[in-house]
Order: C-alpha cells, then sequence, then structure tokens
C-alpha cells in the first residue's frame, strides 16, 4: 500500500508561551543573535554561495565577497538540532536539510521555512538526470520525494544519477594533508581533540569547505598543506559584558562546560571577529565577566577573580587581585575615566594606574561597591545604601544631604551620565543629580514594565535600560518606551552598549545587535 508522508509548514507548529514570542517579525539586517557557531552540522555549496548550519542557526558565506550574511535563526528553536546533511537545490539555490525525522527546506531571499516528516532517513539527494524532480529522501526502507512546491513526501523510485552530499571520509581520502596535519587542525583551544563533521566540494572547484566540532568552519585550498579558518560568531553564547570600541564591539564570554572565558572584537558589520583566549594551557584567569571597559590598547574587565587588563593587540591577559593590592579580588564595576581605572569591588574601591599600583580610595569603607563613577577627584559609588560619595583624602564614604531622603536610597546597580548630569541605575529607576542645583531627583519607575533593571546606556537625549523582562527607551522625566522584550532576546540580559548605528546587548543567550533605525521610539 502506497504510504503518504506529510508534511508541515512551521507556521502550524506549536508555537511558544505568549510571553516568550518576539514582538515583530524581524528581518534579519534589524536583529542578529551571535552566539557560538563552532560546531557546524552541515556544509553546502552553491555559485555564489555556502551555507553553513549549527544547531542552533544558519549562516551563508560568500566566497567572491569573502563575508558573511545571516545568521538566520529558524522559527523553531529545535528546528535545527538533528540536522546531519544538506544539499542546495539546483534550480534556485534554496537550502535542503536532512534530520533523521524528515526534512527541512529554507529559501533565504523570502525567508520561509518549511518542514516535512518522514521517518528514518538516512540520507537525501538530487537526481542529477532531473534537477526538476525535486527533493529525494532516503530512509530505511525506501525512496520518498518531495516535489518542488509541495509539502509532503511520497514514495518514489531511486534517483537514476543521484548528487548527495560530500562525505567527510572521501575528501580525507583525496586531500592526505588533513590527515597528516590532523594534531595541528583539529584542536580547540583547550587543546581538546575535535573532528571533522561535514563536507562541501567548492563551487569554483578549486577547494573543501569543512565543518568541525569545536573550531568552525575551514576551507582547504586544493595544494594547501592548512586549511584557512573562517571564524564566525562568539565562544561562547554566554555574553556577561559588551564595550563600545572605536572600530567595532568587544563582548566577554563566561566560562562554559564546552570553554574558556574570552573577549571577542565584532566588527559592527559581522565581516570580522577576533577571539582572545589567553595561553592555550591555562586560557583566561577567570571565568565570569561583569564589566568591560577601554583604554588606549587595552581592555580592563572586572571578574570573579580580579581586574584584567588584556591587551587588544596580543591578548595577554595582567591579572589585579587582593593579592596585589585590591581589597577584594571579587570585582564588580570597573570605569575608564579621566584617563583613569577605577573599580569597585566585594569590599571596597581602589584606583589602578598603568603600572598596575593600586590605590585604595576610601579604606574603611569595606562593603559592595556595585557602581563606581569618577568625577574630579571623588568617586560616586554605587552601594547596597543607595549611591555615596568617596571624598579625596577621606577615610570612608558619606552620604550627601542632598541623598538623605529614604527614597532615594534604594540600592544602585550602574551609573552613567548625559553632559554634566550624573545619573544611577536603581532596580526600579533613574536617580539624577542636577548640575547646577546639587539635588537628586527620581525618574518614573521602569521596572514594571522592564523587570528589575540591570544595565543602562546613553544614547541621544536618554537611555536604553535594560531589565530582566526586556529593553526599553527613557528620558530622565519619562516612562520607558517598551521596545524590544523578552521573546526579543534569546537570553537574561546582562549588559548593553550602543553606537552610532545599532543597539548591542549582551545576554546568556549570545550577543544581539538591533539597528537603531529600526527599535527608536
Amino acid at each position: 500500500m502506497r504510504r503518504l508522508v506529510s508534511a508541515l509548514a512551521l507556521v502550524g507548529l506549536a508555537q511558544p508561551a505568549a510571553a516568550q514570542s518576539p514582538s515583530r517579525d524581524w528581518r534579519p539586517a534589524d536583529r542578529t543573535v551571535i552566539g557560538d557557531f563552532t560546531r557546524i552540522t552541515s556544509v553546502a555549496s552553491a555559485l555564489d554561495r555556502v551555507y553553513v548550519t549549527s544547531p542552533t542557526s544558519l549562516l551563508i558565506w560568500h566566497p567572491q565577497l569573502q563575508q558573511w550574511e545571516g545568521p538566520y535563526d529558524p522559527p523553531d528553536a529545535g528546528l535545527l538540532t538533528r540536522v546531519f546533511a544538506s544539499l542546495v537545490d539546483p534550480l534556485d539555490n534554496s537550502l535542503w536539510l536532512a534530520r533523521p525525522d524528515g526534512w527541512v527546506h529554507f529559501q533565504p531571499e523570502l525567508q520561509i521555512w518549511d518542514r516535512g516528516l518522514a521517518s528514518g532517513v538516512v540520507a537525501i539527494a538530487f537526481d542529477a538526470a532531473d534537477p526538476v524532480a525535486g527533493l529525494y529522501l532516503r530512509t530505511r526502507s525506501e525512496w520518498l520525494l518531495v516535489p518542488h512546491g509541495g509539502l509532503a513526501a511520497a514514495p518514489s523510485r531511486a534517483p537514476s544519477r543521484p548528487a548527495t552530499p560530500a562525505r567527510v571520509d572521501d575528501v580525507l581520502r583525496n586531500s592526505p594533508t588533513l590527515q597528516a596535519n590532523a594534531a595541528q587542525i583539529l584542536v580547540d583551544p583547550r587543546l581538546g581533540t575535535v573532528r571533522y563533521t561535514a563536507a562541501a566540494r567548492g563551487f569554483e572547484n578549486q577547494g573543501w569547505y569543512l565543518g568541525t566540532s569545536g573550531v568552525g568552519l575551514l576551507y582547504l585550498q586544493d595544494g594547501a598543506a592548512l586549511p584557512d579558518r573562517l571564524p564566525f560568531g562568539l565562544p561562547s553564547p554566554v555574553v556577561g559584558a559588551v564595550f563600545d570600541a572605536a572600530d567595532g564591539v568587544w563582548a566577554a564570554t563566561d566560562r562554559t562546560a564546552q570553554t574558556d572565558a574570552a573577549l571577542t572584537f565584532v566588527d559592527p558589520e559581522l565581516r570580522q571577529f577576533r577571539s582572545l583566549r589567553g595561553p592555550p594551557a591555562t586560557g583566561t584567569p577567570f571565568t565570569q565577566s561583569r564589566h568591560l571597559v577601554g583604554q588606549q590598547k587595552s581592555l580592563w574587565v572586572a571578574t570573579d577573580f580580579g581586574l584584567a587588563r588584556v591587551a587588544m593587540a596580543d591578548g595577554r591577559i595582567d591579572l589585579v587581585d587582593a593579592a596585589r593590592g585590591l581589597p577584594d579580588s571579587r570585582v564588580y564595576a570597573v570605569v575608564s575615566r579621566q584617563g583613569r581605572i577605577t573599580v569597585g569591588t566585594a569590599r571596597g574601591i581602589a584606583r589602578v594606574d598603568d603600572s598596575l599600583r593600586v590605590d585604595r580610595v576610601a579604606p574603611l569603607f569595606g562593603e559592595t561597591a556595585r557602581a563606581v563613577f569618577p568625577v574630579g577627584d571623588s568617586v560616586w559609588v554605587g552601594t547596597s545604601r543607595g549611591v555615596l560619595l568617596a571624598l579625596p583624602g577621606a577615610p570612608d564614604l558619606v552620604r550627601p544631604a542632598a541623598l538623605a531622603t529614604a527614597s532615594l536610597q534604594a540600592p544602585v546597580v550602574a551609573f552613567g551620565s548625559l553632559a554634566d548630569t550624573v545619573v544611577a541605575l536603581t532596580r526600579d529607576q533613574l536617580l539624577w543629580r542636577d548640575p547646577r542645583t546639587g539635588g537628586w531627583s527620581l525618574a518614573p519607575n521602569l521596572s514594571g514594565l522592564l523587570g528589575g533593571l540591570r544595565s543602562f546606556t546613553a544614547d541621544g537625549a536618554g537611555f536604553w535600560v535594560a531589565g530582566e523582562h526586556g529593553v526599553g527607551f527613557a528620558r530622565l522625566g519619562t516612562p520607558a518606551i517598551v521596545t524590544l522584550r523578552e521573546g526579543d532576546l534569546p537570553g537574561t540580559t546582562n549588559d548593553i552598549a550602543v553606537d552610532r548605528e545599532y543597539l548591542w546587548v549582551a545576554t546568556d543567550g549570545g550577543l544581539v545587535r538591533f539597528r537603531l533605525s529600526a527599535i527608536r521610539p
């Protein structure tokens, strides 16, 4: 009896809870999630593009332009997790993906994803003698055919001239340098061994694209001894901090079970990614980054093991901790302002100079400083008791008379400024100081819409404010205008930065780039 295998368009699949749904149908150019793309599940090559998939997203590499397009995130977060092979459609250059339980079809020009179900799929193919027929699925018991434009796979004869994905074993046999140099190629930053996972011959027939299980996509030119790496993304999806530099942003990722903490430079147009990971034998000497700033040619990172100074050029790391004079090795805040580095730790605050000498500020203050903001020789400090002030030469922090009111003494998590106005961020709202009178005022509540506030950054006449449940834009005297919510963000927000064109949000699920022209209220 003929068996019809049904297909489901993804729009018909069960959707996540409404609270997790995106606030709009985003174009990739307006919202891009940058995560870990070191684990490749399939590679397929066409005339002007190379499709590459990871367990979470899909990328397109343009060899002629030497740049990436994407990543594209499927509407179902788990759609790509079981992909094991892919082929480019010979008619329209769209992509077909194989899963053990069926197939996925992606049309990048229209950004349409379709999925079909079939049991026991072990291979896919096109018929070179009849490319118009559609995609062939090989199951454990029979061949099935998905016709072009169809949403169902039906039993079929086998393709007469099957065109199938390249096999890694065939590439290894034809390219002995891959085997001979495996010790140099298949080693991840932790010196662990990885493997080849997928292969595709370049359309120009001059080399091979190779996917791996830990070092991303490689390209081996015919006759070359070693392949080139084509890096994209971050070493880890857990982004603890982000800093806007002059020519791009730096993202600090935390240590996970698979990779060490690292710092990665991200070009605004996603053309370049460069990671600093510390020495291969030891990695970075910290596991978590809480704040990140730059000064001259170095990055300064507030970490759980001290204040790290990282050279942007070669990745050299110097760590300043309690043994070298910090009040505590747990650093929560670091600010580069007025040519000086000021830090807040679990037991006080300090300044650090270019020679890494530590100068304790207000040495009698031994509480946690979550935020610091130097102004002249004084330092505003965010504490669990609100905003306090370190005066030059004073042994302890003081509370200015303008902050004596109990309503102005909420815990502070960050500082910023608008021109000469100092602004503090509490868990619920903005607190700002009038530079003319010295008085402090509370802005309207923001946490009711955004959740507990975590980070903020100035943009024009206001601030982008990140909370536990979303990101909004607020001015000092107005409520937040919510533009981004939980479904727009892949994880809990940790930090936020802005440049001329983009808002960058560091989350537990990756670094998210939003085009400002698409989100500004």
